[in-house]
């Protein structure tokens, strides 16, 4: 049972709107995975820059069998980084790695996970990160044809990133993950994504830690009014304006909540406008893709 309903994709395939993101969870993983199974979740979103999919495999494994929940029920997001050294080799190892660490024969999701090589690329030259965001996505383009992932698509991809893509691709990208909240809105990131068909989710709902939003009187209002937390209404923000979610969190109550309450939360237009007029074009994140050519 997918809680919260699902949408689907230009490929197909249905996706949660809303999955459990999992940076930076290591040692709790298991009581987070299996929390979130109960609570409804069957999106996890992880990277292979997060180091933990291994743990997710393992812990997937044990917990689908126990609760009866079949591998099809579940949807697998993992992300895979641009290498300008050996780029295609290097993909091909992040699906290879990626397969055995999950324990899976397929992936759900493989996302780009940002638009240039963030060890060694440079934001300027885009002579190389062109050619590498091509080799990329045109080796996912393979793995799909295989058979291996069912959909691809890209994170912190900005508008010009997107008309650059399908100038080449095959295969339409199905999702574009990036940062959004009330500061942050990126109106012609969503808009663009949308007018391509790419269904938008929202990374870093709770600005990455940031507490100044609490402050906002609107917030506050909202939390009152819909009887939740302050973050909930951040995470309900996305929710009702169209965009996917993945709440990360490795504290069973605060997991149920992220699923139970957001979805609960049903925002009037004028509401939808006010949480809008936030925006200060901020982000929060480490991530500034509008840098990188």
């Amino acid at each position: 049972m997918v809680v919260g309903g699902s949408f689907t994709l230009n490929s197909g395939h249905e996706i949660p709107l809303v999955g459990l993101g999992i940076s930076g969870i290591h040692e709790e993983l298991g009581v987070a995975v299996e929390q979130a199974l109960l609570a409804g979740y069957r999106l996890f979103d992880t990277a292979r820059i997060y180091n933990n999919e291994e743990r997710l495999g393992q812990v997937l494994k044990e917990k689908l069998e126990a609760l009866g929940i079949k591998r099809e029920e579940v949807f697998i997001t993992t992300k895979v980084p641009i290498v300008n050294e050996n780029t295609v080799a290097e993909v091909e190892k992040s699906i290879t790695d990626s397969l055995q660490r999950l324990q899976v024969e397929y992936l759900d999701l493989v996302l780009i996970h940002y638009p240039k090589d963030r060890f060694t690329g440079i934001d300027g030259d885009r002579e190389a990160n062109v050619k590498a965001r091509k080799l990329v996505y045109q080796k996912l383009e393979e793995y799909v044809d295989q058979g291996v992932i069912r959909s691809i698509g890209v994170a912190n991809y900005e508008p010009y990133h997107l008309h650059e893509l399908f100038q080449f691709a095959r295969i339409k990208p199905s999702i574009n993950q990036f940062e959004y909240h009330p500061y942050l809105t990126k109106p012609q990131t969503v808009e663009v994504t949308r007018q391509y068909g790419i269904f938008p989710q929202a990374f870093s709902s709770l600005l990455t830690g940031n507490k100044e939003i609490f402050t906002e009187p609107l917030i506050i209002e909202l939390a009152k009014k819909y009887a939740v937390s302050e973050q909930t209404i951040l995470y309900a923000f996305a929710l009702n304006t169209n965009l996917g979610i993945i709440p990360k969190s490795a504290t069973p109550s605060r997991i149920i909540s992220n699923l139970k309450d957001v979805i609960g939360v049903k925002f009037t237009d004028s509401e939808i406008a006010q949480l809008l007029d936030l925006d200060r074009n901020a982000a929060f994140s480490d991530c500034s893709p509008w840098r990188v050519l």
